[in-house]
């Protein structure tokens, strides 16, 4: 009997199947049936499927043979499976390959043997479909083509099996990147969604549906134009065109959503196209920032800059300068927040692009995931990173042990550490072991696969620390720019307290540095002035920029302020309080309100002139028709009051005048109106007499009676006199003040024309 060859590829045909260590192949039904099958197809007392492992055959199926008998057959089935086709021997006992081997010599005595080979999908020879009898005979062609088939279905069988272990491989590892993109989209710090290429949201993350202020269900279908600020609609649907068609693999927008309650949230858009196989768009990948915050914080320069450059820098020469270098601290933040945002936006993305470090780490303190951030955050690679301790790798060595023995009892589930899930925590790490820097946590835990795992996003805030910093100095520079300004600047909460307030406080009012922190307002302005200017405030405290002009005592007597109020909105619309800038507008005041006087007065009589008479007769004859109520005027003319001036003298004339002006205001009542309309001529405006024209001719009789006396003026013995008419208005009347002084005019001189020293309507 020549010797059985042996075959090549042993490794991969074992790794194919996965048989290495298993002391038997189980029963598979499948393979019963097609062995069974060919017994009684072929007529033949045995036939069995085997697959050699190691040069020893094993049974996969068998009928008609016991287990232990197999392995004999070891030189048959080999040689059948190095044949490209059916091996058929007619008769062992003639075959000189044969014809020495035991079982053909003895029990059972074989004669008859015919084999094909079975293959795996690449084409690795597995095993043998073989047919044995104890009687010499041959197959024609029939019965070769009928063991292929059989053979072909126990090779479909085989490749089934190799397909479906394939697919359960598959399965475990998309099950792993599931959860893994599943645990990383949840404890994003960014919203992530995901949109059809006709613009509707196809699934999204929890932070995303807060950060558009939406429930999912709302969210999920719904068309993403729906959701987007009116005027933002078109940048962000130009966007999604570029980079679905190709434009660009990626881009990012600022974008305005509207919540479910109506307001609007600011959000940085990032777009990216996922492709099918064929390079055609399937859906967009969409991961919003939420930026709200930063756009407060643009709104409140933008209106601390308005407020200070309208309403102080108009003063002086040195308030100018002053709002100069406050604008200048300002461009200066904006620049520093611009900065911020754009290094912040260039890390944003999804986990292996994102700005926060990824790192997952099991039980034994040991890191399984790290991703690309984590790599250049701590300085290590990914390849040096996994395996290693996450202490000894990140944590600075005083920490450690603390950080262990907080580990371990985080992964135990102690009470005490369960209000560490998804808070943020500040604390210091190690970059590539050396340099110590302040990081910013946000601690999670998992279990995959019945082990437990704890993951973490880790930010590096070193530039957000060196920036507190700076605003700290920023804000000590603003401090000495406002104690600098020559206008009241102070900042006052909902509560009606001050909280910040300028030097200018100490120069007017002689108020001690920040002495009024904690201080209400109507304490400091007086009840009366408060009541007079709550309106104001109750407007501001409503969210509206307001201003006002009032009153306090200064240092060196009464002081006026024209004042702006600006409130102070936060991010959930509602007011904080209110800031507060006021210019000292005493002089001014004072000029206007001497040269209001002097232009309403007579200099001579200090009475009204005719301009404020023809003002207040306006708004008598407005209240009389108003109240459907009747009023009156006196028109006087001093009687020969020319020759006086005349033989007198300009200035002795002058005292007549004044003395005249004397007489008539102590003869009418406190809101009876005199004025002198010109020369000698004046005018009484009576209102709030009831029967109007008894009680007008009344006070004009005896005003005529208390003139009609002897009197001495400068020495001379005088006895004055006046033609008085007087002219009634009814509040139905539709006449204008010249004309009613026209009618009383015309009266005046018919009494001088009865003989003078008389009244005449």
């Amino acid at each position: 009997m020549l010797p059985a060859p042996t075959l090549d590829n042993e490794t991969d045909r074992l790794a194919l199947l996965g048989w290495p260590g298993l002391p038997h192949l189980p029963d598979d039904p499948v393979l019963d049936r097609i062995t069974r099958t060919a017994t009684r197809l072929f007529a033949v007392p045995v036939a069995m499927v085997t697959l050699v492992e190691r040069g020893r055959p094993q049974c996969a199926s068998r009928h008609g043979l016991d287990p232990g008998d197999v392995p004999g057959y070891a030189s048959f089935c080999i040689r059948a499976m190095q044949q490209p086709a059916a091996m058929v021997v007619a008769d062992a006992a003639c075959d000189a390959r044969f014809r020495d081997d035991p079982l053909v010599n003895g029990p059972p005595y074989v004669r008859f043997y015919a084999g094909r080979s079975v293959r795996s999908r690449e084409g690795v020879v597995l095993g043998t479909l073989c047919l044995i009898d104890h009687r010499p005979r041959t197959l024609d062609s029939d019965g070769l083509a009928a063991l292929d088939d059989l053979a072909d279905m126990v090779q479909s069988h085989f490749r089934d099996l190799e397909l479906a272990s394939e697919t359960r491989a598959i399965e475990a590892s998309l099950e792993r990147s599931e959860t893994l993109l599943a645990r990383t989209a949840a404890h994003a710090a960014v919203g992530i969604a995901v949109a059809s290429t006709d613009g509707r949201w196809l699934e999204m993350n929890q932070r995303f549906c807060d950060i558009l202020g939406h429930p999912r269900t709302a969210l999920l279908g719904a068309h993403v134009a729906a959701f987007v600020h009116p005027d933002d609609r078109e940048p962000g649907l130009a966007m999604a065109r570029r980079v679905l068609h190709g434009d660009a693999e990626a881009l990012d927008t600022e974008l305005r959503f509207v919540r479910a309650d109506g307001d609007c949230s600011w959000t940085q858009v990032g777009a990216s196209v996922l492709r099918d196989r064929r390079g055609h768009p399937e859906n967009l990948v969409v991961v919003v920032t939420d930026i709200n915050a930063r756009k407060s914080v643009e709104r409140d320069l933008e209106s601390l800059q308005y407020a200070l450059e309208q309403r102080v820098a108009e003063r002086t020469g040195e308030l100018h300068r002053t709002v100069v270098r406050l604008q200048a601290e300002i461009a200066a933040r904006e620049a520093a927040q611009r900065a911020l945002t754009e290094e912040k936006e260039r890390f944003e993305t999804t986990l292996e692009l994102a700005s926060d470090a990824f790192v997952e780490v099991d039980a034994d303190d040991r890191i399984v995931s790290w991703n690309r951030s984590a790599e250049v955050i701590f300085g290590w690679s990914r390849d040096e990173a996994i395996g290693r301790s996450l202490a000894e790798t990140i944590v600075p060595a005083p920490m450690r042990a603390r950080h262990l023995e907080a580990f371990r009892s985080f992964m135990a589930g102690a009470p005490d550490t369960g209000h560490l899930v998804g808070r943020r925590l500040e604390l210091s790490g190690l970059r590539h072991g050396v340099e110590e820097f302040p990081l910013e946590l946000t601690l999670g835990a998992t279990r995959v696969g019945g082990r437990m795992l704890a993951n973490a996003f880790l930010r590096d805030i070193s530039r957000r620390k060196a920036d507190e910093l700076a605003l700290l100095a920023s804000a000590e520079r603003l401090r000495t720019v406002t104690d600098n300004a020559p206008a009241m600047i102070a900042y006052i909460d909902r509560d009606l307290r001050y909280r910040f307030h300028n030097r200018a406080y100490a120069d007017w009012f002689g108020v001690a540095p920040d002495a009024l922190l904690g201080v209400r307002v109507p304490d400091f302005w007086g009840e009366a002035t408060y009541a007079q200017l709550q309106p104001v405030v109750d407007r501001v405290l409503a969210g509206h920029r307001a201003s006002m002009e009032y009153s306090l005592p200064g240092r060196t007597g009464p002081m006026w302020f024209y004042a702006s109020l600006v409130p102070d909105v936060t991010e959930d619309h509602t007011v904080a309080g209110f800031y507060l800038f006021a210019q000292d507008v005493t002089e001014r005041k004072q000029l206007y309100e001497r040269i209001e006087h002097e232009a309403m007065h007579d200099p001579l009589t200090a009475l009204p002139n005719r301009r404020a008479l023809m003002q207040r007769l306006h708004e008598a004859m407005a209240r009389a028709r108003r109240h459907a109520r009747s009023m009156a005027v006196l028109f006087m003319d001093l009687d020969n009051f020319k020759q006086m001036n005349d033989t007198l003298g300009h200035e002795f004339g002058d005292a007549v005048l004044r003395h005249f002006a004397g007489t008539v205001r102590a003869a009418v009542r406190d809101t009876d109106y005199v004025a002198r309309l010109a020369g000698d001529e004046f005018v009484i405006v009576l209102e709030d007499l009831d029967p109007v024209r008894e009680r007008a001719g009344d006070l004009g009789r005896a005003l005529l009676e208390r003139l009609a006396v002897d009197q001495e003026i400068q020495g001379v013995a005088v006895r004055l006199s006046a033609s008085i008419g007087v002219a009634v208005h009814e509040g139905g009347d539709e006449e204008t003040p010249q004309e009613l002084l026209r009618r009383a005019d015309a009266a005046m001189y018919r009494a001088k024309a009865s003989g003078r020293q008389q009244l005449a309507f």
